[in-house]
Order: structure tokens, then C-alpha cells, then sequence
């Protein structure tokens, strides 16, 4: 392992303390310095630390050992000297050799093989518990050093943090790249399991020494404090205090399972989705069909936990998580005597802590039965559904609850929230309240039927405005959020064709991979084609799709082997509607065989098109189970396809969009921005051509709110009909006269896949850290932030009430414009079609601007900007306070000079 730090001195290195289970790699990276348990990491999980740039120190106990470690049938008694009652502990002899050797061998060395290159040394001082002054005492110190000088000698290069060690400072120093000192305001006792603030004498004791450790030897501190998770108030006063005195903070529980307070802070973005039955149902479940896409839009990314299957978490949730939001089916209690138990009583229980913690809690569809889930949500009366009807009480503004949604009686919870000014939606029979909408301190809820409405035809509408209630119940707070649809200021474009019957012929005997040739030399914007490698089964067909694949506009990706329609046969399934439509391509002495059709195809497409980056797009219903998924994850293969709108009849429903991404353990799909391949089927080949809805569609997509990319997807077989070409034309030029920054699949994909794993963090300065990987646009309301242009912010612009602030890297901090300065800031970027290489913020005042090659480049900046290349000012067209620039291709891939 290399690691950009370890060659530096550890000092100002912002460090996180993590000794759970699942660490969470994407939100630990904004630390320079990471302390984890190597015993509780799983190795897919320690292989992604050990490659972040952080330094990843893996605790070690340098001088006690718990009775119930699987170290202890290894251990000689001989090697103990006494025993720690607080932890049950034995504490080891500092000067025994074979406790010397032990270490060296079963922990530093296997550590080491491992691929760690730094060690948190624990318990270094527990010898003073059993020991007392003089020669004993004196023996151990020269046991410890000399242990210290051994690591250093057999491991070199290898850094140190000690736990305390005051007293052999004098002669340890040398060896010491760091020390932590714990509890100098708040203290943990691990027998009563209380957190407590110190006493002020161990104070003032503690502070000399760790001003001496720091000044005298030079040593840098890090002060390890304890409050109870979620008191972020006390653990921000007291990582300040630790920073005000000169040392790095860092504040959590005693167990140092909770993501808490350092100079840094994560903002999480990461909600926890609780849902029924097993991974391969998700795409059926209704909290992925309905409430995923507009949490997408608020900036979360769902971390789903199939609750049949496996208990929550034991570690802190408050801290990792924004939320929690569960979509259970319906449930029944059981009464035994006074009190009643539910199935999800031990899930309640487990989730009472997290929301007492500040964790906001979210139940849609049905709320779980049992006493301790009443005690969760705090409601009155019983959850036995009313036959009665009722009438409309009130609706909150915010509810958005359409004028002409009828009231539906049957079915609605018999409950009631004790404020009634938590209550979005009243309902009444005459004597009894019914409040099946609320929003109160713990979270919220929205139960069935007053969620969505269902139409003859299978379409559904929102019964409540999603995203008001999900950012109300959530409490979600002003923070940067990334966005998927947009960059440089402009909205992203895909087009793609997949290519079903791509050598099939027309009337007058001409092949579509012809016309799509030719539509794309016309068309110039970037277009990805998938194949079905069993249609290309001869030397002409490749010969034709290699020559496409030549031209600069053309990316190719698989569109899988023999295009399997119906994915679930893969996992057994035997649904006899769709057996017939296993395969569009059928061939003698072929059977299923998930491996060929998945990344058994990057073969034939590195043979086809070398340059273009791997990517596979889901054939037929674009619903592949576990087995499918971790084949293509197996095979390092970027997938794509599925999801959509699941249209029915009558205009756009937001209700039937599916999510953007698929998170799963086997990697995440990324799913049609609309029309996945059923859907095209019907409106291309069964609805007499209304594929021209798709234009609709985009505009409407991108009206209050952009939730979608702008996103064209036809088959190939498309361009044989008579009017096929002039409509992909027509959808082609809309896109265009859209001011769209075009984009290659592959690219959106890993944008999208980004959007997973971006994570976001605060420094007590109030500035925001962003890892947005791949993914270069943040959105806040535009009343919160006018941000500083750097080398990390290029420009930004305003939509309706939203600010789009445009990212130049992976990692980027973003600070608001400094007191005192209002004005818009000059120096900006305004919008570019196409995407950023790199921004350089010069020392005379001016950019240097290096953009991705996209043929021709238009870009936009403030009107008192000057825009030059290779020394020659560019002319510009004034349009109201900015000035347009248009570049031509064989000018647009050199370095531009912004001055303004």
C-alpha cells in the first residue's frame, strides 16, 4: 500500500476513529487518518480502505489482552502480570520476550502481510494499573521502548499513534509519529457503559501532559473525548475546545462505533431503506417503485436492508444515516394481557434509540403493529382499518394534495397523533379523527390508502406531493446535494440505439445498421449502439459494426449475446406468458448460460471497438436477478438499462418513473432515464407510433423540477420505418435547441453510479467537503449560498429557486464568498457544452479552461469576461449580461484564457 500522507509527519491530518462493522468507506475517505478494528473488517471492505488516500491504522492492544480475544488460547500466562477489572482484561509483561515476539509475529507481522502500513498502539500504559513505582515499573518502561525501536526496525517506514505513554516520552518519542490521550472533557465508563464529563484536576493533569508531548517532543496530539451519539451540540462545543487548545479532535461514544465530531463533520447523504422479502424483489417493492425517485431527487442514495432476512445493525445509525424509511406490509399484533407484540417489535426497539438520538424516522404504507413500535411513532388508537366513509377535515398547504383526489374511507388506519398540528391530513366520520398523513419531532408517516391512487389501466398518481413530505419527515438541512442531470450548467443528453434486428432489411433491401450510419454522420452528437453479438454472426456484419464503431460520434456497448427477453429465468422463474420471449435471437444447441451473456460478450466488443469503454446494456425487461448481477459484477462490467417509466395510458405520471440507480450488493444498475425496452415497444410498435411522446416526456421532466437527463433510446429496427428517421430527426434537433451537453452511456453511467457512493462533509469553519467522484454539479436553494470561484468551483447559475454550482474535480471543497462580498462573483463559468479536462485559477487573476473533446464547443460567460486561445481573442455574441462564445472543433480541444 502507498498513501499520499505517509511519507508527512501526522500532524493537522483531520483522523476518524471507527471500530464497527460495515465501516463506510465512500464517508471515512474525508479523513487524512482512519483507526479501525481489522477483526471487525471483512477483506472486500479493508481492500477499499487500504486503497483510499487516507492513512489506515489498524489497532493493535500493545499491552493487554481481553479475556474473550481468540488471541487467548495462544497466550502463556506466564506473559501476564496482573489483571484490568474494567475491560476483564489481563495485563501483559512489557519486558517478556515471548509477549515481545507474540505481537511481532500474530499481529504486526499478519497485519503487515495484510497491507497495512500504520498501527494504533493501545493500552500502552496499562502496566501502571498493576505495577508500582521503582524497579518493577522501571523494567516494563525499558520493555516497552525497546518493543517500540523493534516494531519500528522490523517493519520500516511503518507509523505510530500511541495511546498515552507519557511516562516513557523522554525515550519513545523517536518512535512515535502521534499520540492520543482520551476523556480530557468527557470521559466513557465501560462498566456502567455512561458517558460523563472529567474531573477538572484530571483535566488540568492530562492538558500539561499533552502540551508537553506536543511542544516539548514535538509529538503530534489527537484528544479522543466521549459523549452519547447524536448529542452533536456537546461533541461540536467540545471538538472546538480540542482545536482551540492546539490538538486534533475527535468526538464519538465510548465504543467508537458512531460517526462523530472531528474538525470535520459528514453530512450524511445515505438513507436506510427498511423493506420486506429478499434482494431479488426489489424491483417489485413499492418503496423502489414509488418513493426511490423523488428521494434520488432530494439527494439520497438508499442503502436497502431486507429486514426478513437480517437484524439491524448493532452501531450507532445517527451519524451514518440522514434517515430511516421503511415500506413493510401490512402486520398484526398479538395481545398478551395488557400489551401486544408485532413482528417488527424487536425492530421498533432497536430504531426507539435512533430516533431519541435525533435520527429522523419515516414509515409509508402501514405502521408496524406491537407496543414497542407504538412507543416508536407515539400514536392513539388502534390500527384496525375503518369500513366507514369519511369526510375531508383539513389538508395541510404542504401535503399537495390534488383538488380532485376523492376521499377514500375504507381501509384508513384508526389512528390519531396526539399534536394535531403534526397532522397533514385530517380525516372524520362524525365523532372520530383519523390523521393517515403526520409529521412530527420523530419522523413522519404516509399510509395506504392516501399514498396513491391506481386507475382502471394500472396508472398511478401521488396522493400527496413526495418530495415536500419526504424533505418535512426527514428534516433534511440546507446542504450541497448531488445532482445526476445536469453539468456545466447544462443538462445532460444520451442517446441510444439498441440494436434489435440491426441487419434486418427494408422493402428496398437496405440494412438499418446502413441508415443508423448514416443518420449518424447527419446527426454529429454522441451515440452508443448495442449489440446483440449473436446477430453480428458473420465476417460482413462485424465488418459493419467495426466501421460504425470507427466514427467519432459512435461508442458501442454489449446489448448481451442473444438478448434474453424474460430475465427471470434465470433464477427459475416459469412465468408461461413470457417463456416464449426467453431469446429475440434463437439458435440451435444454445441454453441459458448467464456468464456469455453478460461479460462473456466484452471479448467480441474489444474486438469491435478497442477504444470504447465496456458497458452493458439489459435487454427485454431489464430485470436481472442476484445471479445475473454478480456475473457482471464478477466480470468488472458497467450495466445499464431497465427501470423507466412504467406507462400504462394518459399523461406522464411521476408516481410510475422508477429510481434512477438499482443499488444492490452485486454493484448497482443504472436504469433507463425513461423508456426502458417494453415501454418502447409499445409506443413504437403497438401504439401506432406515439414514440413522439418521448418528447413530451423530456420537457416535462425538466419543468418544476429537473429530475431526468434529456434521453432518446430507440431500436435499430426503428430507422426501417417509413417515418422512423424524421422522428429520431425531430427528437435529435429538440435535443439539440435544448442547449443539452451531450454525453456518451457509458459516461452517464458512471455519473450515475457516482451518485451512490458521493458523500459530503463540514468543517467547523461552515465549509462543505465533496467527493462527488464522477459527478460535478451540486444543487442548493439558492438563498443559502453565493459560492467562492476557485480551483475546486468553476461557476454556477440559478434555476427557479435552485443554484446549480459547477465542481472542476473529484474532491472539492466549496466555501461560500467571504463577509462583506454580496456581488455575484465575476470570474465564472456560466454554461459549456461539453465537459470540463481541467480549471486553473491563475495568479494574474484569470482561468486557464482545457475541455473534453465534443466537436464544436459553445460556452457562455459574464459580459465583462474576455475569452482568448493560443493568444487570439475569440469573438462573442452578447446575449443580455453574458457573452456567448462558439468554437469550432479543430479550435475546441486547446487551452482557453478566461479574463475578466
Amino acid at each position: 500500500m502507498t498513501s499520499a500522507v505517509s511519507a508527512d509527519v501526522l500532524e493537522q491530518r483531520d483522523i476518524a476513529f471507527y471500530y464497527g462493522s460495515r465501516p463506510p468507506v465512500d464517508d471515512l475517505r474525508h479523513f487524512d487518518q482512519i483507526v479501525i478494528q481489522p477483526s471487525q473488517v471483512l477483506p472486500h471492505e479493508k481492500a477499499a480502505l487500504l486503497k483510499l488516500d487516507s492513512l489506515i491504522f489498524a489497532y493493535v492492544s500493545f499491552g493487554e489482552i481481553a479475556r474473550n480475544s481468540e488471541d487467548m488460547p495462544r497466550i502463556k500466562t506466564s506473559w501476564s502480570i496482573g489483571v484490568n477489572p474494567a475491560w476483564n482484561s489481563l495485563v501483559m509483561n512489557m519486558n517478556d520476550p515471548g509477549w515481545h515476539e507474540y505481537l511481532l509475529e500474530h499481529h504486526f507481522a499478519r497485519l503487515w502481510r495484510e497491507g497495512y502500513r500504520a498501527f494504533f498502539l493501545d493500552t500502552v500504559d496499562s502496566y501502571l494499573i498493576v505495577t508500582a513505582e521503582g524497579k518493577q515499573r522501571e523494567e516494563q518502561e525499558t520493555g516497552l521502548v525497546a518493543l517500540l525501536a523493534e516494531v519500528k526496525r522490523r517493519f520500516p517506514g511503518c507509523k505510530l499513534i500511541l495511546n498515552r505513554g507519557f511516562e516513557v516520552l523522554d525515550r519513545a518519542s523517536q518512535y512515535a509519529d502521534g499520540m492520543v490521550a482520551e476523556s480530557l472533557f468527557h470521559g466513557f465508563d465501560p462498566v456502567t457503559g455512561k458517558h460523563a464529563p472529567t474531573k477538572e484536576e484530571n483535566r488540568t493533569w492530562l492538558l500539561n501532559q499533552l502540551s508537553r508531548a506536543q511542544n516539548e517532543f514535538k509529538v503530534p496530539v489527537t484528544v479522543l473525548d466521549y459523549v452519547e451519539p447524536g448529542n452533536w451540540a456537546e461533541a461540536e462545543k467540545t471538538a472546538r475546545e480540542i482545536v482551540k487548545l492546539g490538538f486534533m479532535p475527535w468526538v464519538a461514544n465510548g465504543d467508537l462505533t458512531w460517526l462523530g465530531q472531528g474538525r470535520l463533520r459528514l453530512a450524511p447523504r445515505k438513507l436506510l431503506a427498511i423493506v420486506n422479502g429478499s434482494p431479488a424483489q426489489q424491483m417489485d417493492h413499492e418503496l423502489f417503485r414509488h418513493a426511490a425517485m423523488p428521494l434520488e431527487y432530494l439527494g439520497l442514495a438508499l442503502d436497502y436492508w431486507y429486514i426478513d432476512q437480517l437484524s439491524l445493525p448493532i452501531e450507532p445509525l445517527v451519524g451514518r444515516y440522514a434517515g430511516v424509511i421503511a415500506w413493510l406490509g401490512e402486520d398484526s399484533s398479538i395481545s398478551i394481557g395488557e400489551s401486544s407484540t408485532g413482528r417488527y417489535e424487536s425492530t421498533c426497539a432497536r430504531l426507539k434509540a435512533e430516533v431519541d438520538a435525533g435520527l429522523p424516522m419515516v414509515f409509508m404504507g402501514h405502521l408496524p403493529a406491537g407496543d414497542a413500535c407504538r412507543n416508536l411513532i407515539d400514536y392513539q388508537g388502534e390500527l384496525q382499518p375503518t369500513t366507514r366513509a369519511l369526510k375531508l377535515g383539513s389538508a395541510g398547504e404542504r401535503l399537495g394534495r390534488p383538488n380532485t383526489a376523492p376521499v377514500v374511507g375504507s381501509g384508513t388506519p384508526d389512528i390519531r397523533v396526539r399534536d394535531r398540528n403534526e397532522a397533514w391530513l385530517t380525516l372524520s366520520d362524525g365523532d372520530k379523527l383519523f390523521h393517515p398523513v403526520a409529521v412530527g419531532a420523530w419522523g413522519g408517516y404516509a399510509l395506504h390508502p392516501h399514498i396513491l391512487s391506481e386507475s382502471a389501466s394500472g396508472r398511478r398518481e401521488w396522493l400527496l406531493d413526495p418530495f415536500s413530505f419526504f424533505q418535512a419527515a426527514l428534516r433534511l438541512p440546507a446542504q450541497p446535494v448531488f445532482d445526476l442531470t445536469t453539468e456545466n450548467g447544462r443538462r445532460l443528453g444520451i442517446i441510444e440505439v439498441r440494436g434489435d434486428r440491426l441487419f434486418e432489411k427494408d422493402e428496398h433491401g437496405v440494412e438499418a445498421i446502413d441508415r443508423l450510419r448514416a443518420w449518424v454522420e447527419r446527426n454529429g452528437a454522441p451515440v452508443t449502439l448495442g449489440v446483440i453479438e449473436a446477430e453480428a454472426d458473420n465476417e460482413e456484419r462485424r465488418s459493419k459494426v467495426r466501421h460504425l464503431a470507427s466514427m467519432p460520434q459512435v461508442r458501442l456497448a454489449s446489448h448481451t449475446y442473444s438478448h434474453p427477453f424474460y430475465w427471470g429465468v434465470f433464477e427459475g422463474k416459469t412465468d408461461a406468458n413470457q417463456q416464449p420471449y426467453r431469446y429475440s435471437v434463437f439458435m440451435d444447441g444454445y441454453a441459458a448460460d448467464i456468464t456469455r451473456e453478460t461479460e462473456g460478450t466484452v471479448e467480441f466488443l474489444k474486438s469491435m471497438a478497442p477504444d470504447s469503454p465496456l458497458l452493458l446494456i439489459w435487454s427485454g425487461d431489464g430485470r436481472p436477478g442476484p445471479a445475473a448481477l454478480a456475473a457482471t459484477h464478477k466480470g468488472g462490467l458497467p450495466h445499464y438499462g431497465g427501470g423507466g417509466l412504467r406507462w400504462q395510458s394518459g399523461s406522464l405520471s411521476l408516481a410510475d418513473l422508477s429510481p434512477a440507480l438499482r443499488p444492490t450488493e452485486w454493484g448497482t444498475q443504472i436504469l433507463t432515464p425513461l423508456t426502458g425496452e417494453p415501454l418502447f415497444a409499445q409506443l413504437w410498435y403497438g401504439e401506432a407510433l406515439n414514440f413522439g411522446k418521448i418528447s413530451e416526456w423530456n420537457r416535462q421532466l425538466d419543468s418544476a423540477r429537473r429530475l431526468r437527463i434529456s434521453s432518446i433510446s430507440v431500436h435499430a429496427d426503428a430507422l426501417l420505418h417509413a417515418r422512423g428517421m424524421e422522428l429520431l430527426d425531430a427528437l435529435a434537433d429538440e435535443q439539440r435547441k435544448e442547449n443539452t451537453l451531450s454525453i456518451w452511456v457509458d459516461e452517464y453511467v458512471t455519473r450515475a453510479r457516482a451518485f451512490q457512493t458521493a458523500s459530503v462533509a463540514r468543517d467547523l469553519n461552515g465549509n462543505w467537503m465533496l467527493f462527488g467522484d464522477a459527478l460535478r454539479t451540486v444543487r442548493l436553494p439558492a438563498s443559502e449560498m453565493l459560492p467562492e470561484i476557485s480551483t475546486d468551483v468553476v461557476g454556477y447559475s440559478d434555476r427557479n429557486s435552485d443554484r446549480y454550482i459547477y465542481l472542476a474535480r473529484n474532491h472539492a471543497i466549496l466555501k461560500p464568498r467571504r463577509e462583506g462580498q454580496t456581488d455575484a462573483p465575476v470570474l465564472r463559468l456560466l454554461h459549456a457544452s461539453a465537459p470540463l479536462k481541467s480549471w486553473h485559477l491563475n495568479a494574474d487573476g484569470t482561468a486557464t479552461i482545457l475541455f473534453e473533446p465534443r466537436g464544436d464547443v459553445t460556452l457562455a460567460v459574464p459580459a465583462s469576461c474576455l475569452l482568448s486561445s493560443d493568444g487570439e481573442m475569440l469573438s462573442a455574441v452578447r446575449q443580455g449580461s453574458h457573452s456567448l462564445f462558439n468554437v469550432s472543433t479543430a479550435n475546441a480541444s486547446g487551452e482557453f484564457r478566461l479574463e475578466c
